[in-house]
């Protein structure tokens, strides 16, 4: 049998401030395959972007483990995760060109190996032309493109995204989804991807974890049954929108226990 690529184990999270605790995540474990597309779906506050934190190592848990590809790494950045952030998180005084390149410089890489990597990134973001603008000279989707870019300039085996089109209007975040699946499709990554969104979470998972009312804990796992490669015609299909209320019913009968 083949292991996992990442394994969450047994993980929790309070946050104590004065003499208060609250509790973002119990005891939560998760087992993600190589090359999976999982989308974290979920009320507001039930820890979807704690549990993304603590897998990238920048936020640390109370309990639990986080094994990447048979490691232990909890607590620890690097080891092969990028993540990708809602507020895009861009340098304004880099350009596209030097925001991509910012995780190879940390890492040491020489300057002329990591532009020539960042420039390959933003070829495949579609975002040739644009290497020498600053953030500000970008529209939302172009900037998170950037993020996109500067993520998988690390060459990481698995990707973090934390609601990355969150903030963008509807064409552009449809028009963004159908560019991740087919960088996710060529690249060759595993992907844990936080949403709000039902239809999204339809249109990009192999599977979707639905999570309970804070304390966070697994509440459903759905196995998305549409082939690939999508198109988005799907998303008016009867299939779809029955599992769209399905979902809906499921995350809203948590919310009022």
């Amino acid at each position: 049998m083949t292991p996992p690529k990442l394994e969450v184990r047994n993980i929790s999270k309070t946050y104590r401030r004065g003499g208060n605790a609250l509790t973002v995540l119990e005891n939560l474990s998760l087992s993600v395959p190589e090359l999976e597309f999982l989308v974290l779906l979920g009320p507001s506050g039930c820890g979807k972007s704690t549990l993304l934190r603590i897998i990238d190592g920048i936020e640390s848990c109370d309990e639990g483990q986080i094994i990447l590809d048979g490691q232990d790494v909890t607590g620890q950045t690097g080891h092969g995760r990028g993540m990708v952030f809602q507020s895009f998180e861009l340098f304004p005084w880099r350009t596209t060109l030097e925001n991509v390149a910012f995780g190879l410089e940390v890492g040491g890489m020489g300057k002329n190996e990591r532009l020539e990597a960042a420039r390959e990134c933003v070829d495949l973001v579609g975002l040739s032309g644009f290497e020498n603008a600053y953030p500000h000279e970008l529209s939302g989707g172009m900037q998170q493109r950037v993020g996109i870019a500067r993520a998988l300039a690390i060459k990481p085996s698995i990707l973090l995204m934390d609601e990355p089109y969150g903030a963008l209007d509807v064409q552009t975040r449809d028009l963004l989804q159908d560019e991740l699946l087919n960088i996710w499709e060529r690249e060759k990554k595993t992907v844990i991807f936080v949403t709000h969104s039902i239809e999204e979470a339809l249109y990009l998972a192999d599977r979707i974890i639905l999570m309970s009312p804070r304390p966070g804990r697994i509440d459903r796992i759905i196995e998305v049954p549409f082939a690939r490669p999508r198109r988005d015609e799907i998303k008016t299909t009867p299939d779809f929108l029955a599992l769209r209320r399905e979902i809906w019913h499921s995350l809203k009968q948590g919310a009022e226990v």
